[in-house]
C-alpha cells in the first residue's frame, strides 16, 4: 500500500472523528427555553390571580374603574405571554435550523467519506487481482529468480511487508464502514429530535395564536368597559352636579335663615369647645378637596370611633335649626342628613357667629333650646346624608358665611 493512499485513510477516520464530536454536539437550547417556561407560568398563575379579580369585581363606578384596570392589567399580561411564546417560537425555529444545517453537513461529510473508502477499496482490490495474475510467488521461485542469496531475503522481506499492509488497510476500511454506521445511527436520531422538536412548534404555535385571540377579545372588553365606564362617569358627573348644585342652593338657603335670623347675646369666647370631646382627631381640613372647596372640617379617625359619641355646644347660644325628619335632608339641610345650626351672638366686630353640626346619627336639640358651651349635648355623630363614612362635619359662619374654624375659632387641643 502506497502512502498516499495510506495518508487518505487516515485523513478520513479524522474527519469521522470530527464529525462524530459535531453531531454529538449539537448546540441546545435548555436554558433558555427553561427560563422562558418558567416565566410564562408565572405570567399564567398571575392571570389566573386577574381573571379572579375580575369576577368578584362590583358594577358601581370605582368596581367600574378597577375592571378597566384588571382588564388593562390582563392586557398587559396576554401580552407578555405572547412575547415569551414568539420568543419560544424563535428559539426551537433556531434549533430545527441548526440541526437540520448540521445534519446537512454531517450528510454531507459522510458521503465524502464513503466515496474516499470506495477509491480505496478499489485500489486494493485491483491490487489483489493483479497478484492473482501473477500468482502468489513461493520461497523458490523467489530463489530461482534471484541472481543471490542477499537480492532473495530482500524480496521476502517486502513481500512479507506488502502483506502486513494489506491487511491493515482491509481492517482500517471495516473499522472506518463500522464508524459511518455509527455516526448514521447518529444521525436518525438527531432527525427524530427534529420531528419532536416541530411537534412542540405547532403546539407552540397554536398556543400563540390562541393568546393573540384572547388578547383581541380582551381589548374588545376592556373598550366596552371604557364605554361603560364613560357612561357611568357621566352619569356620576350629572348626579354629582344636581349634588352639587342642590348643595349650593342649601348653602345659601343657610346663609338667607341665618340673616333673617336676629342674633340673641354676645360671642366673647377667645376659643370655643371642641365639639367631640372623646375624639380629638381631624379627617379632613378646611379647604380643597376633590376638585372643590371643603368648607368645614371633618372630625374623625381617631382612637375611639366617631359612631355615636356626643357632640357638644361649641359656645353658649340659641338652636336656631334642626332637621332631624329626613336622613339625607332637603332644603337647607341637604346633603347635611341630621343637623343642626346654633347661633352664638355677635362678636366685638359686631358679625354675627353660627356654628353647624352635620351627618348625625340621633338628634337631640330642638328649634330654642339654649345650650351651653362644651356641655350641652346637641346629638350623637353618625354618619346621615351624603357621606362616605362616620363623621362630623362642623362648620363656623361668620355672618352667614362659612369660613375656617380649625386654629381661629376651635383647636383639638384646646378644652
Amino acid at each position: 500500500m502506497n502512502m498516499t493512499c495510506k495518508h487518505r485513510l487516515l485523513s478520513l477516520l479524522l474527519l469521522g472523528a470530527l464529525l462524530i464530536g459535531m453531531v454529538g454536539s449539537v448546540p441546545t437550547e435548555a436554558a433558555t427555553m427553561s427560563e422562558l417556561e418558567n416565566k410564562l407560568e408565572k405570567l399564567e398563575k398571575q392571570e389566573k390571580e386577574i381573571k379572579n379579580n375580575l369576577a368578584s369585581a362590583n358594577t358601581d363606578l370605582s368596581a367600574s374603574q378597577e375592571r378597566k384596570d384588571l382588564l388593562d392589567s390582563q392586557i398587559d399580561n396576554v401580552t407578555e405571554q405572547i412575547d415569551l411564546l414568539e420568543s419560544q417560537l424563535a428559539t426551537t425555529n433556531k434549533s430545527i435550523r441548526d440541526k437540520q444545517a448540521e445534519i446537512e453537513q454531517a450528510v454531507a461529510d459522510i458521503k465524502a467519506k464513503e466515496d474516499a473508502i470506495r477509491a480505496t477499496h478499489d485500489l486494493l482490490g485491483q491490487r489483489l487481482r493483479a497478484i492473482a495474475k501473477t500468482g502468489n510467488l513461493s520461497a523458490i521461485q523467489r530463489l530461482l529468480n534471484t541472481d543471490n542469496y542477499t537480492d532473495y531475503l530482500l524480496k521476502a522481506k517486502a513481500a512479507e511487508c506488502i502483506a502486513r499492509q494489506d491487511q491493515q488497510t482491509m481492517d482500517e476500511l471495516e473499522a472506518a464502514l463500522a464508524e459511518i454506521n455509527r455516526q448514521k445511527g447518529l444521525l436518525e436520531q438527531e432527525k427524530a429530535a427534529i420531528e419532536q422538536e416541530k411537534a412542540s412548534l405547532e403546539s407552540l404555535k397554536a398556543k400563540s395564536d390562541s393568546k393573540k385571540k384572547q388578547l383581541d377579545t380582551l381589548y374588545a372588553a376592556a373598550q366596552s368597559e371604557v364605554r361603560k365606564l364613560q357612561s357611568t362617569v357621566s352619569s356620576y358627573n350629572k348626579k354629582l352636579e344636581e349634588t352639587r348644585k342642590k348643595i349650593e342652593e342649601a348653602d345659601a338657603a343657610i346663609e338667607a335663615l341665618i340673616k333673617s335670623t336676629q342674633s340673641v347675646g354676645k360671642y366673647d369666647q377667645s376659643m370655643m369647645y371642641w365639639p367631640v370631646p372623646t375624639v380629638r382627631a381631624i379627617s379632613s381640613y378646611y379647604g380643597e378637596r376633590w376638585g372643590t372647596i371643603h368648607r368645614g372640617i371633618d372630625i374623625a379617625n381617631g382612637p375611639i370611633p366617631i359612631y355615636g359619641q356626643n357632640i357638644v355646644a361649641a359656645a353658649d347660644g340659641v338652636v336656631i335649626a334642626v332637621n332631624y325628619t329626613s336622613w339625607y335632608g332637603t332644603g337647607w339641610s341637604y346633603g347635611y342628613g341630621y343637623c343642626v345650626i346654633v347661633d352664638h351672638g355677635v362678636d366685638s366686630k359686631g358679625r354675627s357667629i353660627h356654628t353647624m353640626y352635620a351627618h348625625a346619627s340621633k338628634m337631640f336639640a330642638r328649634v330654642g333650646d339654649k345650650v351651653v358651651g362644651g356641655k350641652t349635648v346637641l346629638a350623637q355623630a353618625g354618619n346621615s346624608g351624603d357621606v362616605n363614612g362616620p363623621h362630623l362635619h362642623f362648620e363656623v359662619r361668620v355672618d352667614g358665611v362659612r369660613v375656617n374654624p380649625y386654629g381661629t375659632y376651635v383647636h383639638p387641643n384646646v378644652n
